[in-house]
């Protein structure tokens, strides 16, 4: 008797999750919209990669630091001030430009696109030297700008100048700035590090 209570539990058992196996291999939790998004996020760091490596061939920069987040610094002038720490308040001056205007490189795999043609890469979006200001510069705390702009200013210090070729995820994205900054756009920021404080 017992043998048959345990046939039938086992027989339960197995019933059961014969009938659950398609739920369990259909618990996808990623959305329509997540894909698309995910999707994207690839395509756009491979387009991003390719466009900064050729922005640095084409100028002949051999010294380009890359960190894990895919930002590339360019030392340009080494400072000996203190460095950077997230919360402090600096003073920079800086010239934004666009690395790219959302285009697309054949070369990259997907399919060549010319971007907004209303911006073409190299063009200046931002300037602090227009800010009408005693030292030319912007002065704010580090951590209330995009991400890449943060991240670079985090490996700065005092007296430095870089330059800071951000890819389009560390900026802003697939939505662009309204007016200045097209979606998708790789960006490029000379920076000098005016003072910490």
């Amino acid at each position: 008797m017992k043998n048959i209570l345990l046939r039938s539990r086992y027989m339960a058992l197995a019933l059961g999750l014969l009938l659950a196996a398609p739920a369990l291999w259909s618990c996808n939790t990623e959305t329509t919209l997540q894909k698309t998004l995910r999707e994207h996020d690839e395509t756009m760091r491979v387009i991003d990669e390719d466009t900064i490596q050729k922005y640095l061939a084409r100028n002949q920069i051999t010294n380009a630091v890359r960190t894990n987040s895919g930002l590339y610094l360019v030392p340009l002038v080494e400072g000996q001030g203190p460095p950077i720490t997230a919360g402090k308040r600096v003073s920079v001056k800086y010239i934004g430009r666009l690395l790219s205007n959302g285009a697309q490189p054949g070369s990259t795999g997907y399919p060549a696109s010319p971007g907004d043609s209303r911006f073409p890469a190299g063009s200046i979006f931002d300037n602090s030297f227009e800010n009408r200001t005693a030292c030319q510069c912007a002065v704010f705390t580090v951590g209330s700008n995009i991400a890449g702009f943060n991240e670079g200013l985090l490996l700065m210090k005092k007296g430095d100048r870089k330059l800071l070729l951000i890819p389009s995820r560390l900026a802003y994205g697939s939505t662009g700035q309204q007016g200045s900054i097209p979606p998708d756009s790789a960006l490029l920021f000379d920076v000098e590090v005016v003072d910490v404080f």
